[in-house]
Parts: C-alpha cells; structure tokens; sequence
C-alpha cells in the first residue's frame, strides 16, 4: 500500500498523531496524517488461472501462521488445468519441498507478476526444461530464471495442472498477482470472478485493557449472541468495563456461495461515536512485514486455543502498513457517566459486510486489577536487551518484541542427555518478530562429540535442533521463538525406510522411501540432506516435505536388468544413514 505524508499544525485541544504515537500521551502540535495514495489496479487485465466456476478455499489477508496469506486457493482436483491469467513469459520457475512447492511465475507486461503455486507438474516443455536443470545440478530443489525468449505465453494458455505440492493441505492452486514493487495485491479486486453474497460473519469477541501506550495488561472475553432470527449481536446494548482504556478483537470468518469452509475477512474497521477509531484492510502485502500478523492477531489466543482473533488495535511495535493512522489506533478511552458507541464493520472484497453496535462506560465500581506475574527482566520492543545469567546469555534486539514485556527467566537442572543446565526464557506464547542470539558456556561435552553439539529448544515431543557454533566453549545460534534451551548433542543419524522397493521392480513405476531424524529443526540448523544413485549415477528424487516421503519416477535412465541403488540421508550434524540395495527392472 502505498502513502505520502500530509503536515497539519492543529490548535489547542487536537490530538496529535505523531506525538502521541511516538510517546503514547496526548499534546498538542504539529500532526502527520498518513494517508494511502490512490492506487488504481489494472480491472479486467487478468483472466481466471482455472476454467470453469472459481470455487475459493482461502482469501486474501487470511490470517495463517506467521504470516498473511498472499493470494486466494482455488479448489479443484489434482491434474485439473491451470491457464495463463494473462500474456507475458515465464520469468521464474521454483521447486520445493516445502512452501510453494512447484510453482511458476509469469511477468506480464504491465509490470505485474501472477504466481501459481502448488502444481502437480508444469507443461510438458518447462518440466522437460526443469528436469534437464535437475539432473544438470544434480538437485530436486531449484530455481531457475529462464530467458525471456524462452518461455512466452498467451492469456488461457495452460502452464500446468493443479496438485498439492508444497506445504499445501489438499489439491488447489494458489494463485496470486503482485505489482511491480512487488506487493501482493488482492485478486478479487482485479476482476477474477468469485459468485459471492454472503456477508463475513462475527463469531467472538474479546476485550483487552490497555496502557497509554496501548500495550495489553490484561484481556477477558466478551460474548456474543445469536438471538431467533439469527442475528449476532451482544446481551445487553451497553456493556460496563472496569478499565481507563480498552480495545477490542473480534474472531471474524467470509464464506462464498455453494462453499462450506471459512474464509478470511477482508477489512475490519471500527467508530468510537462515528470516530474512525480503526480500520485494516488486504488490499496490499508487503513480503517484508507479513510476519506482523502475529502482532495483528492474538497470539497467545492462537497458541493455547487455535482461536484467531483480529486484535482492533494496533500495538505499538507493530510496524504493518495495512492500518489507517488514526488518532487512537483503536485504543478507546471509557468515561464513567458518558457511554461511547462502538461501531465495528467487517467486509469481504466484494463489498459484502456485517456490522455490530454496541456502547460501553467506564465501570467505576468494578476497576479490573492488575496483577504481573513475577518476572526477572523488562524487555522493550524498542530498544536493545542483553541478558547474561552464569552461563547463559541472550541479545535481543530492538524490533523482536511488538510491546513490552515482563519477561522471566529460570535456570533448571539438566534433562537426560543435556550437557549443559536448562535455561527457560519465558513461554511460547508470545511473539518473537526478530531473530536472536542466544549462547551457552558449557565445559561438559566431550571432545569427541563437539562436532554434534547444538543448543537445543526441549519442550515437549522431540528436541528442536537450534544450530549452534562454537567459540571456545561457548556454543551459539540464532533463534526466533522463546523456549526452554540448553546444550545436547546428535550423534543419531537419519533413518530411511522403504515404503515402495524390493528386489523386483519390474511391475514398478516408482520407488519410495521414508526419512526421518530424531531432532526437529529450527532457528538456523538445516534440515536433512539427501542423495540417490542407481548404478552410481545420480538419480532423481522427489521430496514431499509434509509426508517425509522420498519419491522416484522410473525412467529410460534405468533401462531393464540388475541394478544398485545407494541412497543416502545426511542431518544437520553430519550423520549420515546409507541404504543401498540391488534390484532388477
């Protein structure tokens, strides 16, 4: 979304923007009034990347975890034909084991990019073109940026089928259209035709009690009602809080016609006494700042509950630019004896929308209490933190946190097969935008095993591997989650296990094997490594992430007869697990 800056000296009495977003109190002087360019979309330039009726499985803005999503999902079944939304050529073709999976990007020559992702396959000529890379590389994962000329296409031209490549849950495309500084900018606002006239749904609402600064103190939740004619609505009209100041979240679902799956909301905006007091909207996403959804939403609400909830307020570490600067940014101030109107509106992109009205006072008898936890350091979300207790250190940077936190700490003694003590920095329930650093001193790995050591994040189920470095016998990483971290090693190497081979294969068009490692991985370890050879010449496999599955197709590289296959898996430390067997074709 793009936006220019309005300067505006405002008398005594008006409420600065920049002064009190930048300190959190009210003053007079001089106000920025961030305000959205008009930007004008190209209407009926992109066709639909599907033929026949355009059934949605995901919207635009949809809250996912740690990120908006970007585009919509289109439903349909795997090998169904996916279509050129537009004439351009192929300038970006990616394969993954995770993400996008097979995916192709198109230029256009508006200067917009469509993506498709998720393809079971490409068209016969750009799979021919990527296998050749492949096994040129000797590697299934790979991008490659063709020559202009290479790969022309036409509007409606088929490019591919429809899978379930990818971090992908079920056949669909995911179809998505970015302008040319490289935002995701909504489809259903360029045209691409979706049967809908159903209005987005309320389904629950919270309250949250805010500083002057609109950081959260504390939150309960705040009913809804369906009343005989199935309206939503609250209990009463007017509800009491006992709090100075308060914002709102609201869980808030879309569905389209003929569809029986939850879609996300495209704006959420709120009045306080016809006051735009909020307002988010998906029209644009910027790549860089999708992760701020996890300031957007409640995190700890999706973390303990699954519950996603449009947080109505903007927390001060919140840096999206998918807001309207407003004077309170959705902190509403409550007055005892003088009820405000709460005006909330939820809309879908084609201008289907819900709205609910309510009041609320200052609830002067029944002020909330606060009560903080114990906690052992105070962590700005604006400013740098060092923590070094005994041997364990951490440096979190300004920018990792979305508000202040209390943030506690506690040494615990070693789990079996930790060498070092346990050092739990706070929970998982809140955010971490930032990676940071965190280190262990420890004396007690052997030398023999220094080489497998890692700072490991030991919460329930298997280890996390975190990665880790050594300086002297201080170990180090990066990671960006809170967690319960000490020093273990892997010394285990990955396991492989047959899900389609055998001596014969003949009657066989592929062969298939499960990898697994006893760590996770996160923070900046990598994930496991691998390579296949028949007869000592490299040979393709395809792995699908989700399913831990090691996937080759047959070829007229393998031709009838006796052969040796030798497959090897690697982990982030080193240990390697070898397979190798004979069959006959």
């Amino acid at each position: 979304m793009n936006h220019f800056w309005r300067f505006t000296i405002f008398v005594s009495g008006m409420l600065p923007v920049c002064w009190m977003l930048l300190t959190g109190r009210d003053n007079p002087g001089l106000q920025f009034i961030h305000e959205p360019d008009p930007v004008i979309h190209p209407k009926d330039y992109f066709g639909q990347p599907v033929p026949g009726a355009v059934a949605l499985t995901g919207t635009c803005g949809e809250l996912r975890p740690d990120h908006f999503h970007a585009g919509v999902d289109i439903d349909g079944v795997t090998g169904a034909p996916i279509l050129a939304s537009a004439d351009g050529y192929i300038d970006l073709i990616k394969v993954s084991c995770n993400g996008y999976g097979n995916v192709l990007y198109i230029k256009h020559p508006n200067g917009y990019t469509t993506v498709y992702a998720h393809l079971d396959r490409f068209s016969p000529e750009i799979q021919a073109f990527v296998r050749e890379n492949q096994y040129r590389r000797e590697r299934f994962e790979i991008e490659l940026n063709p020559p202009t000329s290479k790969f022309p296409v036409r509007k409606g031209q088929e490019i591919g089928k429809m899978g379930n490549t990818g971090s992908s849950a079920g056949s669909h495309l995911h179809f998505e259209v970015r302008d040319p500084q490289g935002r995701s900018v909504n489809p259903l606002l360029l045209g691409i035709p979706v049967t809908d006239n159903i209005a987005p749904e309320f389904r629950d609402m919270k309250f949250y009690v805010l500083n002057e600064k609109r950081e959260v103190l504390s939150s309960k939740p705040f009913p809804l009602m369906k009343d005989k004619t199935g309206h939503i609505g609250l209990a009463d009209d007017t509800v009491r809080i006992g709090a100075w100041r308060v914002g709102f979240g609201v869980k808030a679902y879309d569905r389209t016609n003929g569809r029986k799956n939850d879609n996300g909301v495209y704006s959420v905006t709120m009045w306080a006494d016809d006051q735009l007091a909020f307002e988010w909207t998906a029209e644009t996403f910027d790549f860089d700042e999708t992760r701020y959804l996890n300031a957007h939403i409640d995190y700890s609400a999706r973390k303990r509950y699954g519950a996603w909830f449009h947080r109505c307020f903007v927390l001060p570490g919140n840096e999206l630019s998918n807001y309207t600067i407003t004077p309170s940014m959705g902190a509403i101030k409550l007055y005892k004896d003088k009820p405000v109107q709460i005006k909330i509106k939820i809309a879908d992109a084609l201008g289907n929308s819900n709205t609910l009205i309510f009041w609320v006072l200052r609830d002067a008898e029944a002020m909330e209490t606060l009560v903080s936890p114990p906690y052992q350091f105070d962590v700005p979300f604006d400013g740098d933190t060092q923590i070094d207790v005994g041997d364990f250190s951490a440096f979190i940077p300004y920018g990792t946190l979305y508000e202040q936190l209390g943030l506690q700490f506690e040494t615990k003694p070693p789990v079996p097969g930790a060498f070092s003590q346990v050092y739990r920095l706070h929970d998982n329930l809140t955010p971490v935008h930032k990676y940071y650093d965190v280190s262990i001193r420890t004396h007690e790995v052997p030398e023999k095993f220094r080489g497998k050591a890692v700072i490991a994040n030991v919460g329930e189920g298997r280890p996390d591997n975190c990665g880790g470095e050594w300086n002297g016998d201080v170990l180090s990483t990066r990671v960006r989650h809170f967690g319960s971290f000490c020093v273990m090693a892997d010394t285990t190497a990955p396991t492989i296990t047959p899900v389609v081979f055998g001596p014969d294969m003949r009657k066989k068009s592929t062969m298939a094997f499960r990898i697994n490692d006893n760590f996770a991985v996160t923070g900046q370890a990598n994930g496991m490594q691998y390579r296949g050879t028949v007869d000592g010449a490299w040979v393709l496999f395809e792995y699908d992430k989700k399913r831990a599955r090691l996937t080759h197709v047959f070829d007229d590289r393998t031709g009838p007869g006796e052969h040796v296959l030798s497959l090897s898996v690697t982990d982030d430390r080193g240990n390697t697990r070898v397979f190798e067997r004979k069959f006959r074709r």
